[in-house]
């Protein structure tokens, strides 16, 4: 499923273009509109949903971010209704997959402790934070009056609060339950960890949907659960077929997506990527060659087969899992003709 299609380009940052999907606008208008329509103050609603998608942006920035320090790629985020979506490629090894992921709720961490700092400050010490997610109460002990602005800070506070309690709940592919399979990944592997997870995010998906139905989180709880669910599905449809795998830990070839700068260069793009004196190419003995002929013939085969389905039916007549094959070929490709053309400079 492609997201991106039906979405407006509205500007990039750092070579990250982001994108609104045409849902989340409608999204944002039924609120505005219920607003009104419930006699509320239609302003504070609108400034309510800019901080949202402000956090929910930056949280994602937060992930492209962490998928290009550890040598990973990221070109596009998302917003749509139930979220932000961020398009992260990281290595497939568990440190660098934990770090792509965790850097998104890393956000909310840090605006928490400043907004939390912040009004600390502003109440002389005399303030008791609630750490409690569903909106416990903060205590003002002083005696003199709050700024005025401090209540804007407080909601700025309990939306992230929020966010990060939820977002680190174990259900895949939330991040909770992305940083869950990446946590199992060294002791029990990939395709164990990835099937733990996703058994355990259906799981919490049902509970959010009884949740949602009977009254306990909304419509908006029940699509994130419907969303986590088909998530699962399709995660576990590809584990089956065998399109995710781990990265090798011994490469015979230099590899092209190796990126030698500075963390802080990959993070924004900047400086020379230049392929490092100290890496020369290796080439692999006879037997390593002869498996991966035989690998690239098996993908032309393949290859052949998803070309011929969709001449004679369609891009829609492809499934999840001959998307997930087609890309897996198409990004190797991509990788050979990088590594053909020489280094990036």
């Amino acid at each position: 499923m492609n997201f991106l299609n039906g979405s407006l380009r509205i500007g990039g940052l750092f070579g990250i273009s982001v994108r609104v999907h045409v849902l989340f606008l409608l999204w944002i208008g039924f609120r505005l509109f219920d607003a009104a329509g419930q006699g509320l103050n239609w302003t504070n609603e609108l400034l309510f949903l800019a901080m949202l998608f402000g956090i929910v942006l930056l949280h994602e920035f937060g992930h492209c971010l962490g998928a290009r320090a550890v040598g990973g790629q990221a070109e596009d985020i998302l917003m749509w209704p139930l979220g932000g979506l961020a398009y992260a490629r990281a290595p497939m090894r568990p440190w660098p997959q934990f770090v792509t992921v965790a850097s998104g709720p890393a956000v909310n961490v840090l605006f928490c402790l400043l907004s939390a700092g912040v009004m600390f400050i502003a109440a002389g010490g005399q303030l008791r934070l609630s750490i409690n997610p569903l909106g416990g109460p903060i205590g003002y002990l002083g005696a003199g009056p709050l700024p005025t602005w401090f209540g804007y800070v407080a909601i700025f506070y309990r939306v992230n609060l929020f966010l990060l309690a939820f977002n680190l709940l174990p259900i895949y592919p939330l991040d909770g339950g992305q940083l869950f399979q990446a946590v199992l990944w060294p002791f029990v592997g990939l395709h164990r960890a990835t099937l733990i997870a996703c058994q355990v995010g259906l799981v919490g998906c049902g509970v959010l949907g009884l949740l949602a139905l009977r009254g306990g989180g909304g419509g908006m709880l029940f699509f994130i659960a419907i969303f986590g669910g088909f998530t699962c599905w399709q995660r576990l449809q590809a584990l089956r077929h065998g399109y995710i795998q781990e990265d090798s830990r011994f490469e015979a070839f230099y590899s092209p997506s190796r990126d030698p700068r500075p963390w802080y260069q990959r993070l924004f793009r900047t400086g020379p990527r230049r392929r490092p004196p100290s890496a020369p190419l290796e080439f692999p003995g006879r037997g390593v060659w002869e498996a991966r002929q035989q690998q690239r013939a098996e993908e032309e085969a393949e290859l052949d087969r998803l070309l011929k389905k969709v001449s004679e039916n369609g891009i829609q007549s492809l499934s999840y899992v001959d998307r997930q094959r087609l890309e897996q070929i198409t990004r190797r490709r991509q990788q050979e003709e990088q590594l053909q053309r020489g280094p990036h400079v």
